[in-house]
């Protein structure tokens, strides 16, 4: 479960600046009543940075990190996970920090463009 304060620690020591932040429903659990508990107890996060927005939460095993609806298009790790240019899998907080700490910088890139 990442709670609103664990959210908070993740973002300060990956140095990622949020707008705003609002709680969503978890995106990995079916939306039934089966699983509405679940869903209640795991909630995501939608992250509002200057860049755009991006959604934080635990699947079942991982924290997905997901920020297509931004401007960018990184690769945050070579590590063996699930990836692509505009998401990542990370299997504890700690990764998760490293994975964030690359992508600030990239949002930092597409939010304050370098002057031609």
């Amino acid at each position: 479960m990442m709670e609103r304060k664990k959210l908070d620690a993740l973002l300060l020591l990956a140095g990622i600046e949020a707008v705003a932040v609002h709680e969503l429903a978890n995106k990995y659990w079916p939306d039934c009543e089966a699983y509405a508990q679940i869903r209640r107890d795991t909630p995501w996060w939608l992250v509002l940075t200057k860049a755009g927005p991006v959604v934080i939460g635990w699947r079942k095993n991982v924290i997905s990190i997901d920020w297509r609806d931004t401007a960018v298009r990184a690769l945050v790790t070579a590590d063996d996970t699930t990836k692509g240019e505009d998401h990542v899998h990370a299997w504890s907080y700690g990764d998760a920090v490293k994975y964030l700490a690359h992508l600030a910088h990239a949002l930092n890139t597409v939010a304050t463009p370098q002057a031609a």
